[in-house]
């Protein structure tokens, strides 16, 4: 992931019931949607949200761009498993937006950002998501958040 992608995790709306913290680590690492019903017409409905591009992997389906806006789809056995966006904030993209938060609703789903903060299907939710990450930060003045990550690491010499 690039330092100006918010990366989110989709994830089904009832395998939150339980409470748990969303670290980084369970984020990446559990299958989401081997227990949950993933819509069957992903394919067709992704395409509209961006294009189908190609994967290093026969487990990744991918649309979108390495460096921009794109939904990347793992499966496993030919089910999908864990679903993952990488938002570019440098040109943000209303369209790719709109269409990702429709398949969000779609999906029974909500996004979860790479930092846990979970983010509602809504223009107003994923907007405040992005104005309030790292990758925003960065991308609005790239050497303002390279010193104060620098003097972050001083403060914990």
């Amino acid at each position: 992931m690039a330092s100006w992608q918010v990366e989110f995790h989709l994830v089904p709306r009832r395998a939150l019931d339980g409470g748990q913290s969303l670290t980084p680590a369970i984020l990446e690492h559990t299958a989401w949607w081997t227990s949950a019903t993933f819509p069957p017409d992903y394919r067709r409905r992704l395409s509209s949200v961006a294009e189908l591009a190609r994967s290093s992997s026969t487990d990744l389906e991918r649309w979108g761009l390495e460096d921009g806006d794109r939904v990347d789809v793992w499966s496993v056995d030919g089910q999908v498993s864990r679903v993952t966006v990488s938002v570019d904030v440098r040109r943000l993209n209303s369209t790719f937006g709109a269409a990702l938060l429709a398949f969000v609703r779609a999906a029974g789903a909500v996004l979860v950002r790479n930092d846990g903060v979970l983010v509602e299907p809504t223009i107003n939710a994923y907007a405040g998501a992005l104005r309030g990450s790292r990758a925003w930060r960065y991308s609005n003045d790239p050497m303002a958040f390279l010193a104060a990550q620098e003097g972050m690491a001083d403060d914990a010499e």
